[in-house]
């Protein structure tokens, strides 16, 4: 199924697991450089920093995203830290570059992502769930189990969308024998995202513990988690 109503455009986020993605608009961008960074911090109170080799892209999808979150006039800025991902490679069925199983972006938190795609769309999970568990291992088993493939949505590519933690989604379904895809992610976070293996940006002064994934992925309560708090 492709494409699926907007929410209500108001304040109150919707905090019911199945919602859709928010359609922000349509946006041409050419990725043509092998790139993969995984959530590099560009903003961090009150620094900013963009390398000059995501200079053509990630400033205006943050100028874009600024119109709709008020980042810098809502008082967010002296707390929430701005990341990006973004990802130019070739991607097969066995290796769709991104988290498989079915998830929320910022599972447990007030964090808020953007995403854009050229090819290839992420596929959305439109329906009711019930008695989603609080454990982040355990509610992707949930959501797994629950997966109605006629409520599954998908949306051109080439559009910026806006996913509040409950919306479900997972990786494209990638036909064989692949293809380049470029993937943005923008993600607004209130935590330091601090995971081993992110990648780090020279042209902010931060110093974080960077803690190794397995000690995360093993934790009952930060297991899938972005970040950890000792």
């Amino acid at each position: 199924m492709m494409g699926a109503e907007r929410p209500p455009s108001n304040s109150k986020e919707i905090n019911v697991y199945g919602v859709p993605p928010e359609i922000i608009r349509e946006i041409k961008l050419d990725l043509e450089e092998f790139m993969h960074y995984q959530y590099l911090p560009v903003y961090i109170p009150f620094k900013i920093s963009v390398p000059q080799n995501l200079q053509s892209f990630i400033p205006p999808l943050i100028r874009e995203i600024n119109k709709r979150e008020k980042f810098w006039s809502s008082g967010m800025a002296n707390t929430h830290y701005i990341y990006v991902t973004a990802k130019h490679r070739f991607a097969t069925p066995e290796s769709p570059l991104n988290r498989p199983g079915w998830h929320c972006d910022g599972f447990g938190t007030d964090d808020i992502n953007y995403i854009w795609f050229d090819k290839f769309s992420t596929r959305f999970a439109i329906q009711d769930f019930t008695d989603i568990s609080p454990d982040h291992v355990e509610s992707m088993k949930n959501f797994d189990e629950q997966i109605e493939p006629d409520k599954i949505v998908e949306y051109q590519p080439n559009t910026l969308l806006r996913l509040t933690p409950y919306v479900v989604h997972t990786t494209p379904d990638i036909p064989a024998p692949g293809d380049f895809r470029s993937f943005i992610k923008i993600s607004i976070s209130r935590n330091k995202y601090n995971l081993a293996g992110n990648s780090h940006n020279y042209g902010l002064n931060y110093d974080w513990k960077m803690w190794p994934r397995e000690i995360v992925r093993n934790h009952p309560i930060y297991a899938e988690s972005d970040f950890y708090v000792e």
